[in-house]
């Protein structure tokens, strides 16, 4: 095999040989396609267009040609500008007696099953609010949900619809879900059944089993958490591939103190490289552990060892077979371009997937 450092940072490795034009599967993602003005309650659905309500609940429409209460960006719940055009939503995400709004959006097409895809939206607090949320998910069906009632969604309550497919998807925050001031990215990613044609936004647990951000004392009746929701975005991702008999760097500069214990992200490109295996089974993989030259060589060896180990038996623990990982500690003999760059970048983690010999 050619050893050759032609390396890609595994944050981005995940590419296919075909690249992937962003494209947002979420119709009128902004809500800026309206039929009319708001200007009083009025069901979002009658106001926006590929909006639909799973509840007898409605949630608000806020938009810059709106008027009193409506308006933006100035109204009944606080003050906050669209992130990008004249206008916005906002759901009550927790309320007295288990009260939720919710939305259900229309994605362009019903999406791949077992392709990666990305989701994310954008989110405010309202000033009017007195609880904060400490996360959020949506919800990915087969079909348009229709409940008659205006209390949390459930998973259980969903359970009973005939004939429906879905799933939750968590969301994680770039930001405090505090933030009255500007806008927060809620993102996650998931891997799609091949049923999905509609997202609902909401909250989907009842009031006990909603986590609260920074709440010590009891939840008073006159307590809620609205938010401004905007700009949601889904995409599909490219497939996870590796080109055999290629060197990939899974993670430079290794977690320290310890030098060889695994970092989030490390851990969130193992549990990627877990699916490519999966979803190979003719491939094998071979890790890799290096140092720097500080130090002694023995203990340099030693560490680089723990570092490829700890990878392995992290894919072992998720269920791949011994014989298909395979790791060694290279030390600090095999530096990047000749040891002309810091000694510190030499400290890595090195994989290579190759065909499983004698199948």
């Amino acid at each position: 095999m050619v050893h050759f450092y032609s390396r890609i940072v595994l944050g981005f490795i995940f590419l296919s040989s075909i690249s992937l034009s962003a494209q947002n599967l979420i119709l009128n993602p902004s809500f800026e396609n309206y039929k009319a003005c708001p200007s009083n309650i009025t069901n979002f659905n009658v106001l926006v267009e590929d909006v639909s309500l799973p509840t007898s609940s409605s949630g608000d429409y806020f938009n810059e040609c709106g008027t009193g209460d409506f308006s933006v960006p100035e109204n009944f719940k606080g003050a906050q500008k669209a992130v990008e055009g004249k206008g916005y939503a906002g759901l009550y995400f927790y309320a007295l007696n288990d009260y939720r709004e919710y939305i259900q959006l229309n994605t362009a097409k019903t999406l791949r099953s077992k392709f990666p895809y990305k989701v994310s939206f954008k989110v405010s607090l309202a000033e009017a609010s007195s609880l904060v949320l400490k996360g959020m998910s949506i919800v990915l069906t087969n079909a348009k949900v229709r409940v008659p009632n205006s209390s949390a969604l459930t998973p259980s309550k969903l359970d009973l619809q005939e004939g429906l497919e879905f799933y939750e998807v968590k969301l994680t925050p770039n930001n405090s879900m505090a933030d009255t001031e500007g806008w927060i990215t809620l993102s996650g990613e998931f891997e799609a059944k091949g049923f999905e044609e509609h997202i609902i936004i909401g909250n989907f647990q009842n009031n006990n089993s909603t986590a609260l951000l920074n709440k010590t004392g009891p939840v008073l009746s006159k307590d809620f958490s609205y938010y401004y929701i905007d700009d949601f975005m889904l995409e599909e991702q490219p497939r996870i591939n590796y080109e055999k008999d290629k060197i990939y760097v899974l993670e430079r500069n290794p977690f320290e103190p310890k030098g060889y214990e695994l970092d989030k992200e490390a851990v969130a490109s193992v549990k990627k490289i877990f699916k490519f295996l999966k979803e190979n089974a003719e491939v094998q993989m071979k890790i890799t552990g290096h140092s720097d030259n500080v130090g002694n060589p023995e203990y340099n060896k030693f560490i680089s060892s723990l570092r490829a180990r700890a990878v392995a038996l992290y894919l072992k623990k998720l269920g791949i077979d011994d014989n298909r990982v395979v790791w060694e500690g290279a030390g600090d003999t095999k530096p990047l371009r000749n040891g002309k760059i810091k000694e510190k970048a030499n400290r890595r983690v090195e994989f290579v997937m190759t065909t499983i010999e004698n199948q």
